[in-house]
């Protein structure tokens, strides 16, 4: 009788773990981690032009990964490599960005870039890479490493065979990137370090240019992410600067085109990767509801100022409904805009199918991804 017990206990709390369902994910192992290294030498204004352009491309593609129906976060770092002003003992190389989420920072920082030229040690960068940038020490975040250029891969006194070694010792992923034709690419090892970093190896045309196609939703986006700008209160002493260059990357957007500029409002209406906590009232109340109480009364929005704690979070509450209102609608048109440029633009146009940085980026965060645990959205 006591067996026929353990026996039925046994299998009720089978039961009983099957229908709780799997344990809930751990948010440090629910990132992605892109570092991008960016060669800037005379030749390569084609390929900055091209990480300006389909910067957003990139982000909303990242956007639709998740684990266990829990959006992941993205972290971007950034270096540049081959500028002659930077010293030989740095091995022309700098640090642009550490890991960050900040996505108007990235978009500032790139918009910032000007090539020069000089010597491009892809060993030496990709080394300083692995050394520098916060790396996560879980196994199950998707690490990854993107390094563009067009001489060989092997220049430098830092053998890159070692720095490839490295990052995979550290669960890192390499594509590689080579600007210009395959079989060179190949020929000067761009293959081979992708080979050796269980990565890709990806040749595009980085003077291609990107097709600007506009759709009937683009100029309503457009008035939506008017709106949701609207919802963005600076606080702070850098609050107004930061405000400031949200509005001036906007700008950045459409002088590149209108479509990318429709893509940076799709990035900013996915509000969970668009955070501004640390100048904006409404993020940072989302983030801890106690903060009307620990920020300096002279230092809120105009909107908050001289209010009670109650009418604070009544002011706020509301105005997040309102941001939350906007970003759904452009959420709404961009899915539609997806249907159209599917079905119609490429469809009936055939539009240009160069490669190109954002298209290499875009595949292989997908497939490598997907392999790593994640799923993605359509």
């Amino acid at each position: 009788m006591k067996k026929v017990t353990i026996i039925c206990f046994v299998f009720y709390s089978m039961i009983a773990k099957s229908q709780i369902g799997p344990t809930p994910m751990d948010p440090k192992q629910n990132v992605i981690q892109l570092a991008l290294l960016l060669d800037v030498s005379n030749s390569m204004d084609g390929l900055i032009d091209q990480a300006k352009a389909e910067l957003w491309s990139i982000v909303n593609e990242a956007s639709k990964a998740s684990k266990y129906g829990q959006e992941a976060t993205l972290e971007i770092g950034l270096y540049e490599y081959g500028r002659s002003t930077l010293t030989a003992k740095s091995g022309y190389i700098k640090k642009l960005l550490d890991f960050t989420t900040d996505l108007d920072t990235i978009s500032e920082v790139l918009f910032g870039l000007k090539t020069q030229g000089g010597d491009e040690y892809c060993g030496a960068v990709i080394e300083q890479s692995l050394s520098d940038l916060n790396w996560s020490t879980e196994d199950k975040v998707y690490k990854v490493i993107f390094i563009a250029g067009n001489e060989p891969f092997n220049q430098g006194t830092i053998d890159y065979n070692s720095s490839c070694g490295l990052a995979v010792n550290k669960n890192i992923t390499i594509n590689t990137i080579h600007c210009g034709d395959s079989a060179l690419g190949v020929s000067q090892f761009w293959k081979n370090g992708a080979d050796i970093a269980h990565g890709k190896y990806f040749y595009i045309n980085q003077n291609a240019a990107f097709n600007d196609v506009e759709t009937p939703y683009d100029s309503l986006i457009k008035i939506y992410n008017d709106s949701v700008n609207n919802t963005y209160w600076e606080y702070g002493n850098k609050g107004i600067e930061y405000k400031n260059n949200q509005s001036k990357q906007d700008k950045n957007a459409e002088k590149m085109g209108k479509s990318i500029a429709t893509k940076r409002a799709i990035s900013k209406s996915k509000i969970s990767k668009y955070n501004n906590a640390k100048w904006d009232a409404n993020d940072a109340y989302t983030a801890d509801s106690t903060w009307i109480y620990k920020v300096q009364e002279s230092t809120l929005p105009d909107k908050l100022k001289g209010k009670t704690p109650i009418q604070k979070k009544q002011i706020l509450d509301q105005n997040g409904k309102d941001r939350s209102r906007y970003a759904k609608e452009i959420g709404k048109l961009s899915r539609e805009r997806d249907v159209y440029i599917k079905n119609k633009i490429e469809a009936d146009l055939k539009l240009n199918s160069e490669r190109t940085l954002g298209k290499a980026l875009i595949l292989a965060i997908r497939e490598q991804g997907i392999a790593k645990g994640f799923e993605f959205a359509e």
